[in-house]
This record gives C-alpha cells, sequence and structure tokens, in this order.
C-alpha cells in the first residue's frame, strides 16, 4: 500500500479540519439567519401599517368619512408596488365585519377574493393592527405577505452559504498546496538533489533555498557545507575524483510547477467575478449600434475583449520569453488591475470596449507566461497532466470567481465588485514578486524562435491541424463564450434569476472541470488515446445544449452547464497533446510556433461566440437558437470522426506502402 506522503497529510488533516469547522459555522450562521427572518417580517408590516395608519388618520382629520375614502383600493395598491414580498393590503372595519379597502398584487388577484378574516389568514401570512383614533378603535389594518417568501429567502441564503462554503475550500486548497509545496516538498526534493550530487561526485550546483522555514535553514546548510567540501577538496589529492567548480559552486533555484497555480488562480478569479453579471452591466451601458440588434450589442465587449486577447497572445507570448516568466506575469496582473478598475467607472460603451481591451491585454499575458511556465518545467511524458494543472487552476479560479462575484454584485453592486477583483489581481502581482525566481539567462540558448507567414501556412496545409483546430478546438470556444459567457447569463436574467443564481449555476461548469480535468489528463496518458477523449468530450457538448432545449428553464441550463463542464474536462486537454503528436515540425516550424498558433486560432471560437449566438437569439429566440447549437456541435464531431478515421487510414497505408 502506497504511503501518505508528509505535505499530503498536512493537506488531508486541515482541510478536514475546515469542512469540520466551516460546516459547523454554516448550520449556527443558518439558525440564527432563520430566528432573524420573521422579526424582520414583522418589523416591516409595522412599518407598512403605521404609514397607513397617519394616511388614514390625517384623512379623518380632514373630515372625510371612513367609508367615503375616494381611489384608497389604488392608493394602497401603490404601497404594495416595489415589494416582492408583500401581496396584500387592507382596511377591515370590525363592527360590520366588512373589508372597507382593500388591494393585491397581479398574481395573487387572479386567485378568489378576499371577503373575510379566514380566507385571509389561508392566502397570507397575515399582520393584523388596531386603527385608533381618539383612544378608540375604529378598524384594523391588515398586512399580508407571501407565506412561502421567508422560506425561499432561508432557501436563497442557504445556497449562499453552501456556495461560500465550496469556494472557501478551493481556496484553502490552493493555499494548502503551494504552502506545503514551498515549505516541504521543494526544499525536501532540494536536499535530496544535492546529496544526489554529492553521492556522484558533482559539487558544481547547490540549491538555494528562499525560505525562512526549518527545512529551508537545513538544506542552505547542506549547501553551506558543499562549498566548505568544495574548498577543502581542491587542495588535496582526493579531490581529482569530484566535479569542482572554478570558483563558488553555482547557486540555483528549484522551480516547482505548482508554483504558478496561487497567482494565476487570482487573477483568472479577478476576472470571472464578473462573468455572472457582465452582460447585465452591458446592458446598463447600452447605445445602439446602426446594423446591429440590442442582443449583438450586449454580446459586442466579450467578442472584442476575446479579440484583443487573442491578437495579444503571439506577440505576448515572445514578449514573455525573452524578459522572463516573473516580470511578464507581474505585469499583465498590473494591466488586469488596471483594466477592471477602469470598467467599474465607465460611463458609455465606448469607454467600456476601450478599457476591456485593456484588460484583455493584461489577461493575455498572464494566460500565455502560465502557460510557458508549464512547458517550461514539464516534459512530453507529463505535459498533458501539466497542461491539466494548469487547467484546473484556471477553471477552479473561474468558478469561485462567478460563484463569489454573483453574490457580491448583488449585495454592494457592480461597480464595487470590480473594484474589488482589481485588488485581487494586485495581490497575485505581488505574490509573484515575492515567491517566483527570476531564471538567470543561459547565454548559450539560441534566441526566441519568430513566427513567420511560412509557419502559419505549413501549420494550415497540416490536415491534423485543421481537423483538431476547426472541428474540436474551435466549437469548444464558442460555446464557451457563446454558451456559457454571454447566453446563458442574458437567458437566466431573462427566466427572473438573481446575479446570486446566475454565478452558482456557472459554478457547475468549473467545478465539473476541476474534478473532471485531472482524472481524464491521468487518463489519457495511461491509455495513450487522446483521440477518443476529445470526440466524447465533443459528443457531451452537444448533449448539454440539446439538455437545455429538452428542459426550458433554471434546471435545464444547469445540467447543461454541469455537462458542458464535463465535456471540456474531459475533451479539452488532450487537444493540445494530439495535436503535437500528429503535426509534422518542417520548414523551420517548432513545438513552441505550433502551440502558439493553435492558440490564436483557436481564439476564433472565442470571438464569434457571443456574435454567433447573438445572431441566433435575435432571430429565433432562445431554445431554437440552443438547439441549432447543439446541431452544429454534433455535426462537428461527426466531420471530425469520419475525416480522422479517413487520415488514419491513410497514414497506415502510406506506412505498408513504405
Amino acid at each position: 500500500m502506497k504511503r501518505i506522503s508528509l505535505s499530503g497529510s498536512v493537506v488531508f488533516i486541515a482541510v478536514l479540519v475546515i469542512v469540520i469547522g466551516t460546516a459547523i459555522s454554516a448550520g449556527i450562521s443558518l439558525g440564527l439567519i432563520k430566528d432573524s427572518l420573521k422579526p424582520a417580517q414583522q418589523v416591516k408590516a409595522v412599518t407598512v401599517a403605521q404609514s397607513t395608519d397617519r394616511l388614514v388618520l390625517h384623512l379623518l382629520d380632514q373630515g372625510v368619512p371612513l367609508s367615503r375614502f375616494g381611489r384608497m383600493d389604488q392608493v394602497l395598491a401603490s404601497r404594495l408596488k416595489g415589494h416582492a414580498d408583500l401581496e396584500y393590503l387592507a382596511i377591515y372595519q370590525p363592527d360590520q365585519n366588512r373589508i372597507l379597502y382593500q388591494a393585491q398584487t397581479d398574481t395573487t388577484a387572479l386567485l378568489s377574493p378576499i371577503t373575510s378574516l379566514m380566507t385571509a389568514e389561508k392566502q397570507f401570512a397575515l399582520y393584523r393592527y388596531p386603527l385608533m383614533q381618539n383612544g378608540q378603535q375604529i378598524a384594523e389594518i391588515w398586512v399580508g405577505f407571501d407565506p412561502g417568501f421567508m422560506a425561499q429567502v432561508f432557501e436563497e441564503i442557504g445556497y449562499d452559504i453552501a456556495t461560500i462554503l465550496v469556494v472557501t475550500l478551493l481556496l484553502a486548497m490552493e493555499l494548502l498546496m503551494f504552502i506545503t509545496t514551498y515549505h516541504i516538498k521543494t526544499p525536501m526534493l532540494g536536499i535530496h538533489t544535492m546529496l544526489d550530487k554529492v553521492a556522484e561526485k558533482d559539487l558544481r550546483e547547490v540549491v538555494y533555498f528562499p525560505g525562512k522555514d526549518e527545512l529551508s535553514h537545513l538544506g542552505n546548510r547542506v549547501a553551506a557545507a558543499m562549498g566548505s567540501m568544495t574548498t577543502r577538496l581542491r587542495s588535496v589529492a582526493l579531490g581529482s575524483g569530484y566535479q569542482l567548480p572554478e570558483g563558488e559552486p553555482r547557486r540555483v533555484g528549484l522551480a516547482r510547477l505548482s508554483f504558478v497555480r496561487p497567482p494565476l488562480f487570482l487573477v483568472i478569479f479577478s476576472e470571472s467575478m464578473s462573468l455572472s453579471f457582465f452582460p447585465a452591466y452591458v446592458n446598463a451601458l447600452y447605445e445602439p449600434i446602426a446594423g446591429l440588434s440590442p442582443t449583438m450589442v450586449i454580446g459586442l465587449p466579450i467578442s472584442v475583449f476575446m479579440l484583443v486577447w487573442a491578437l495579444s497572445l503571439p506577440v505576448a507570448g515572445q514578449w514573455s520569453d525573452s524578459v522572463g516568466r516573473k516580470k511578464a506575469f507581474m505585469v499583465g496582473a498590473g494591466l488586469t488591475a488596471v483594466g477592471l478598475l477602469l470598467t467599474a467607472w465607465c460611463d458609455n460603451l465606448w469607454q467600456l470596449l476601450i478599457v476591456r481591451s485593456i484588460t484583455a491585454v493584461g489577461y493575455g499575458i498572464v494566460f500565455i507566461t502560465a502557460q510557458g511556465y508549464v512547458t517550461d518545467n514539464t516534459t512530453v511524458e507529463n505535459r498533458t497532466r501539466g497542461m491539466a494543472m494548469f487547467l484546473s487552476g484556471f477553471f477552479s479560479g473561474s468558478l469561485c470567481g462567478a460563484a463569489i462575484g454573483g453574490i457580491l454584485s448583488d449585495r454592494i453592486g457592480f461597480e464595487a465588485t470590480f473594484m474589488l477583483s482589481a485588488t485581487l489581481s494586485l495581490i497575485s502581482a505581488v505574490f509573484v514578486m515575492q515567491f517566483f525566481e527570476a531564471k538567470e539567462k543561459d547565454s548559450d540558448a539560441p534566441p526566441p524562435a519568430v513566427l513567420s507567414f511560412s509557419d502559419f501556412t505549413t501549420l494550415l496545409t497540416d490536415k491534423y491541424f485543421l481537423l483538431i483546430t476547426f472541428l474540436s478546438a474551435i466549437p469548444a470556444k464558442l460555446l464557451l463564450t457563446g454558451f456559457l459567457y454571454y447566453a446563458g447569463p442574458v437567458y437566466l436574467n431573462e427566466l427572473g434569476a438573481n446575479q446570486s443564481s446566475v454565478g452558482r449555476i456557472l459554478m457547475a461548469y468549473g467545478l465539473a472541470i476541476v474534478l473532471v480535468s485531472p482524472l481524464s489528463a491521468w487518463l489519457g496518458d495511461r491509455l495513450k488515446n487522446k483521440s477518443a477523449f476529445i470526440m466524447f468530450g465533443g459528443g457531451l457538448s452537444a448533449l448539454a445544449l440539446f439538455a437545455v432545449y429538452l428542459i426550458p428553464g433554471i434546471y435545464g441550463m444547469f445540467t447543461g452547464v454541469l455537462l458542458l463542464g464535463v465535456a471540456h474536462g474531459v475533451g479539452v486537454s488532450p487537444q493540445l497533446s494530439l495535436l503535437t503528436e500528429k503535426v509534422k515540425l518542417k520548414n523551420g516550424l517548432t513545438l513552441g510556433k505550433t502551440i502558439g498558433i493553435f492558440r490564436l486560432t483557436e481564439r476564433i471560437g472565442n470571438i464569434a461566440g457571443p456574435l454567433v449566438a447573438a445572431t441566433l437569439i435575435s432571430f429565433m429566440g432562445f431554445q431554437n437558437s440552443f438547439l441549432w447549437l447543439s446541431s452544429g456541435v454534433a455535426a462537428s464531431l461527426i466531420l471530425l470522426v469520419v475525416l480522422y478515421s479517413m487520415f488514419r487510414s491513410m497514414d497506415q497505408r502510406q506506412l505498408q506502402e513504405v
């Protein structure tokens, strides 16, 4: 039986304590909230009754008899507006056992009319207050609430607390993974590496440990001992059997793949906080544009963001290679923070398009730099798992941001949420400044490859590149932005869902990615059949959109979002791995260029997604749009399967002929 590592034990115990503690805290909080809801409703009923009482007494003081108040029903009806929970308001005369004036909301007015106290108490959560004049009761004021409203509020708060618990758990796991890696795994690996070097009689390098913990102190003492050992061996005959440096041993840092996850998580978290409410925010700044429908105008900022992001990737990738991952990430996170902060202060649509472009440039730099960091620290054998780790961190931040952003926007507003997200992006830059080690440039290393027109023509004439990019990657990105980022939030707002509910539903996508993607990548590396995973993911994507078409409403949307998350968790990670296996590197084409052009080309789906979805919605409504999107993905999948099988058969025949 495999032993659990020390760092694994620490994470497990800490997560267990967090889960138990937060569950207890959530239970106590829900109990306190439930106890406070009823008194809050009573306070509101008293306020409404007192306001009505003052109005009635004022009319009586003017000499108007109680039974002769003109248009009183309309006055009472006006007091119900703007209150989702308040459904009934009436003035009742006990001595004559009759309701003098009453008003109901539009929904309750369709039910049987209120004729007695018994009927009112059955239909509403009713509060009765005496209407007094000169010390005598002359009437009663009835205030009726929706009897299910408090239960609905309690349920909504319960969902919000559950969402916060999930986000807290994921945040804690991200933090714990970094702490254990930085303070336990990395120092132990460094010590182990140096001792292995000593055993191999190689004393040219020692590891530098930047941490202040005991293991890092021990590692630095081992490094110092190796330096002293080098000095002594130079002066004795035994030193001839060792590989010794000319001067002091070269100090090297230990980069770990997981070091990039926390800052990446924070940037993605900060940008994703607006996912659930961004279409609503754009709608608030809506300005007509000639030739574009309102739905297309609302989708335009998302498409512009994706376009600028796509165009920034090749330049950002080369710049990141030249200046180093640390500096590039800090600049990208800073630009993202500036863009998010300016988004909060936009007054019109054109300003929004400009500041979203700034955000997109920063976001693109962070994205390509983190991906480059993964490539730097992985090999061909474990690159799929490395990319799955990258995607897991990406979508973990996305799901947490969407969920928390939806809750915050309901409570503190859009602008304050954007300001908070900008702060989080700045924190990620500070994190990188503190914990990333700037790599020394290798003077013998060749200069970074520059993309040329011939690189594009070479790839765009490669059958496997065209197949994977245009029939798998682009449809996946189109659904991500067109369905998840644009159509989903707009559709849910049309259904009457608040921003918290939208965030929770979008959260299902990221949660599925986080849970499914690592397992799928592990199976893909073991089974060596990445094409099957890509095709299975495409089939699930089509099924996800078809589920939303079959089940109109919030439950259908949740099912579709969850299935799409599983589909992308299964099918997106293997795309790049299969591409690098199948595409032939010729005419100066390198692996780095191939990845860069692939990432640039697949952004066509990101850019087109909101525009395609908006066009379909404009002409045929939401449900038929989901059906057409599902049919399009299914058609691309069928074509992918047919052509891939055909290409493999052609390759096998060519090998046999050779």
